[in-house]
């Protein structure tokens, strides 16, 4: 899968970006995940965008954000969003 970016350059999908992402939103939070907490947000972000887009299909990093804040939402991880939400404004 590959991902469009906001000035319109085409990546990899890299889960790692997904990982250090979620990790800096909730470590600027008061609720800190952990390492397994992380890891499977970030499997669920995949699946989900897998699911909607398949593997060989691009993604937007736009799509990327509202996979994310879903996942997240679902999990109940609703300070990380507001810190996720914060971080990609900067």
């Amino acid at each position: 899968m590959n991902v469009i970016k906001k000035n319109g350059r085409i990546q990899n999908f890299d889960e790692s970006k997904i990982k250090v992402s979620i990790l800096n939103a909730s470590s600027s939070g008061s609720s800190l995940l952990n390492e397994s907490d992380i890891k499977i947000i970030v499997e669920d972000v995949t699946k989900l965008l897998e699911k909607l887009r398949g593997s060989e299909q691009n993604t937007s990093s736009y799509e990327i954000m509202g996979a994310i804040i879903n996942i997240l939402k679902r999990d109940g991880f609703d300070e990380v969003i507001s810190s996720y939400i914060g971080y990609k404004k900067e």
